[in-house]
Order: structure tokens, then sequence, then C-alpha cells
């Protein structure tokens, strides 16, 4: 840090002595190019200097992904002990489950697609 406020007051020193020593006509580009360089100079180590002296910004969190909530169907689990029962050859469990299906006829769009063994027989 200290080095880089030697480094701006010598540039700045520069171009000082530059800017006030007379230059003849044919030295005015040459002045004016220096100058410019040397002034451009002690800019970028300013600017340096207040770019590393501001705090880092805090790091951002990562992204949480949580899954959708579903909705649950009280009627699955019975269905599914009643399907159960109707394989192993239950006739009262096969019935049932035809009644709770013809009950439910709204739902059962949605238990063919959510439950498609439900629907199959050997």
């Amino acid at each position: 840090m200290t080095m880089k406020i030697c480094l701006s007051a010598a540039i700045l020193y520069v171009t000082t002595a530059l800017a006030v020593t007379p230059a003849s006509a044919g030295d005015g580009r040459t002045g004016a190019f220096v100058g410019g360089a040397a002034l451009g100079a002690v800019g970028g180590v300013l600017l340096g200097q207040a770019l590393a002296d501001r705090p880092a910004p805090p790091p951002r969190p990562a992204p949480v992904y949580e899954p959708a909530p579903v909705a649950y169907d009280p009627y699955v689990d019975r269905l599914d002990r009643l399907h159960a029962g109707c394989d192993r050859g239950d006739r009262r469990a096969c019935v049932q489950f035809g009644e709770m299906i013809g009950a439910h006829r709204e739902r059962v769009a949605e238990w063919r697609r959510t439950h498609p063994d439900f629907f199959e027989w050997e």
C-alpha cells in the first residue's frame, strides 16, 4: 500500500514538472502525450486503491430445490389393499375394489395415470 502511494506521488511530481516546464512549439505533442500518460497512470493507481479497499460482496446462497407437495389421496391405500387381496383370489376384495372404482368415477382417470397396475388384469 505504501509503495502505491509513493508511486502515485512520483508520477504526480513528474506530471507537475512537465506541466511547469516550457515546451517549444515542436514539443507540444510529446509534452501533451507524456502528461496525459502520467495523469492516466496516477488515476489508474488511485482507482486501483479505491477498488482494493472495497469489501468483497457476500457469497450468494445456494439455491434450494424442494419437491412439489403431493396431494394425498386417502383412497389409494385402500385400493392397493383390495387389489392385492383380489390378486390373491379373495372375491370379496375384488367386489369391494370394483365398487370403490364405480363410486369414485371422477378419480378413475387420475388413478389410471398414477397407478396403472390397478387396472391391469391377468
